[in-house]
């Protein structure tokens, strides 16, 4: 995985969770993971075509959802209902669009598909690993977990 790849994400979501969130996210040491999620966990799926293919998981622990939510939402939240799914998902859609900038400011032109919800326990993919970048905060743990095909 070239660094070019995976910074554009990393510099981003450490972006969106500091403006939206107001959370500084500290980066842990990256690894290689099977495809397996914690089944509470909340991802949010992004499709990379053009220069780029492959697919980026931002994969919020639970706790740190419920962090997310509260946060977004000004107001303590107890469970992920629609509405939760719903900043999530457009707390990707920050992170999808801020990493096409970054993308396109060092000349790799790529469009990122809508952002998808989902649960880690209905996570399904046909690549067997993804490089994991982790990151810890106050409010809880997340990675950016990406497949790019080179």
């Amino acid at each position: 995985m070239k660094a070019e790849h995976v910074n554009p994400f990393i510099i981003s979501v450490c972006k969106i969770m500091k403006d939206m969130c107001m959370v500084d996210l500290k980066i842990g040491t990256p690894s290689i993971r099977n495809k397996n999620f914690s089944s509470d966990s909340s991802l949010i799926r992004l499709g990379l075509v053009g220069q780029l293919q492959g697919e980026v998981i931002l994969n919020i622990e639970h706790d740190a959802a419920l962090g997310v939510v509260s946060k977004m939402m000004m107001m303590p939240v107890e469970s992920i209902d629609a509405i939760g799914e719903s900043a999530i998902s457009e707390l990707g859609n920050m992170v999808a669009g801020n990493a096409a900038t970054v993308f396109a400011n060092n000349n790799i032109l790529i469009d990122i598909t809508p952002p998808s919800y989902c649960l880690g326990e209905s996570y399904t993919n046909y690549e067997e690993q993804l490089f994991s970048v982790p990151f810890t905060s106050d409010i809880g743990q997340l990675s950016i977990d990406i497949y790019i095909q080179e």
